[in-house]
């Protein structure tokens, strides 16, 4: 080795310092010495290499985390949900409720009504066609049509109800039918294909 050289070995930490000169060093222990201190050499550079990466990787992550740092997207949406939820919930908005269907008017109640009675009529006559009297009850000319009451009156007539108090529909046997079911018969009709 050259001057220069060994004075950068001997600088190195954990080198070992050369024998002197004049001393029993020389040989193949001092070749030996020599090899044992460049693998040391070779395994300290490497080592400080590795090291060099890892900072440079902190940093990397540093900065990455510092752009992350910024608001914090998440917490924003909880509680922006949140507030929602609670909004919703106890505001008990206009927009938000539901509403079902209005109630229907009187005269489409009263339109079912007469379609109800006629179907009662249709039992009751189709039971005097079999037997030639009337029923005594609605029951007797089949399954009676809900909401609609029956009653029997004297020279073979009879009478039918349906509705309530405030809007009651009547047919007596001896009305016409088209004043029963009116336009709804007439309609009824071209359905079944009666009129064309």
């Amino acid at each position: 080795m050259t001057e220069p050289q060994r004075a950068k070995d001997r600088e190195e930490p954990g080198a070992r310092a050369p024998a002197p000169r004049g001393t029993a060093a020389s040989g193949p222990a001092a070749a030996e010495s020599a090899a044992r201190a460049r693998e040391q050499a070779e395994a300290e550079a490497a080592v400080a290499l590795v090291m060099q990466r890892e900072t440079v990787k902190a940093a990397a992550v540093a900065a990455s985390e510092k752009r992350k740092s910024g608001p914090p997207l998440k917490l924003y949406l909880l509680l922006s949900l949140l507030a929602f939820n609670t909004y919703a919930w106890f505001g008990n908005p206009e927009w938000l409720r539901f509403s079902g269907p209005e109630l229907p008017e009187p005269s489409y109640y009263a339109s079912s009504w007469k379609l109800a009675v006629y179907l009662q009529r249709q039992r009751i006559e189709e039971y005097r066609l079999r037997t030639g009297h009337l029923p005594v009850t609605s029951l007797q000319a089949g399954p009676p049509v809900k909401g609609v009451q029956y009653k029997s009156l004297p020279s073979s007539t009879y009478e039918l109800a349906a509705g309530d108090a405030l809007r009651r529909f009547v047919y007596l046997s001896s009305d016409s039918t088209a004043v029963l079911v009116g336009r709804a018969f007439v309609n009824m009709s071209m359905i079944a294909g009666g009129v064309r």
